[in-house]
C-alpha cells in the first residue's frame, strides 16, 4: 500500500468515481456497479476515491455473500488492462495488500497527485479535510494506526463486523450533535492541501454532492456526486480537461 503521495501522469482518458457504499452482505446492492463495470471499456484507468465499500472490517470481509463479484469485476477491469487507482475512505480503510493482489488495483493510503498535459491535480478522500471535526480527526489517526493494521487481519469476521456496527452507531450519535460546519469539508483546507501539492485542482468525494468551485488563489475544488446519483463521474482527457457525467447513463 502506498503511504507517501505518489505521482501519476494521465496520458488518456482517466475516470473517476467515489462513496459506492456497497454492502458486501446484500447482492442486490452489489450488482449495479458490477454491470458498470463491466461496460467500461475506452479508458486507460479508473479512480475510486473511497469508501468503495460501506464498510470494510479486514480480508475477511472477502468471504461475505457479494464481496467475491465485485472483487472479480475489479479484476475483470484490470485484466482488459484498466489500471485501478483507490483511496480508502473512512468506511474501507482496512482494505490492505490482500485486496490489491486480488483485484489488480493499486492503493493510496492518502491520495496521490496525477498530471495531464502540465497540471497537476490532486486526488483525496475528502475525509481529512474535515479540519474542524477534532474528534473524528483524533480517532481516524487511531484507527489507521500500525496496531490497528496488524489486529485487522487477524479478527474472525463476525467479531470486525461487531466492532464496525458498533463504530457506525457511536459516528451516527457523534455527527447528530456536531454543527454543520464543524463535520463539513473547509475550504482553507483544501487550499492548503493544492498547495502543499503543488496542484492546481483538488478531486475528493465524502461529501456526497457534487460542487465545483474557484477557491482562493484559484484553486480549483472538485466534489463528486455519490456514485447512482447525479454528476458522480468525472472524466479527465489527456489535455488534462473535464466532462462530467452521470453513472444512471
Amino acid at each position: 500500500m502506498s503511504h507517501a503521495k505518489s505521482e501519476i501522469e494521465f496520458t488518456s482518458t482517466t475516470r473517476i468515481i467515489a462513496d459506492l457504499h456497497l454492502d458486501t452482505n446484500d447482492a442486490t446492492c452489489v450488482e449495479p456497479f458490477v454491470r458498470w463495470l463491466g461496460e467500461q471499456n475506452a479508458l486507460s484507468r479508473l479512480v475510486i476515491l473511497g469508501d468503495l465499500f460501506d464498510v470494510w472490517v479486514g480480508p475477511a470481509q472477502a468471504r461475505t455473500v457479494a464481496a467475491p463479484r465485485v472483487l472479480d469485476a475489479l479484476r475483470a477491469c484490470s485484466e482488459r488492462g484498466i489500471a485501478i487507482e483507490l483511496v480508502p475512505g473512512n468506511r474501507d480503510f482496512l482494505l490492505d495488500r490482500s485486496f490489491e493482489e486480488r483485484t489488480g488495483a493499486r492503493l493510496h493510503e492518502e491520495g496521490f497527485v496525477a498530471v495531464a498535459n502540465g497540471r497537476r491535480f490532486l486526488f483525496v478522500h475528502g475525509d481529512t479535510l474535515c479540519t474542524k471535526d477534532s474528534g473524528y480527526l483524533r480517532l481516524r489517526r487511531v484507527l489507521r494506526s500500525r496496531a490497528v493494521s496488524w489486529i485487522a487481519p487477524r479478527v474472525p469476521l463476525a467479531v470486525g463486523s461487531s466492532i464496525a456496527r458498533k463504530l457506525r452507531r457511536e459516528s451516527v450519535r457523534a455527527l447528530s450533535l456536531k454543527l454543520p460546519d464543524e463535520k463539513s469539508i473547509q475550504r482553507d483546507a483544501v487550499v492548503a492541501a493544492a498547495r502543499e501539492e503543488r496542484c492546481e485542482t483538488l478531486v475528493c468525494g465524502h461529501a456526497h454532492a457534487f460542487r465545483d468551485e474557484t477557491l482562493a488563489g484559484g484553486t480549483r475544488f472538485v466534489v463528486l456526486g455519490a456514485f447512482g446519483g447525479s454528476s458522480d463521474v468525472l472524466d479527465i482527457d489527456a489535455r488534462g480537461e473535464f466532462h462530467m457525467s452521470t453513472s444512471r447513463g
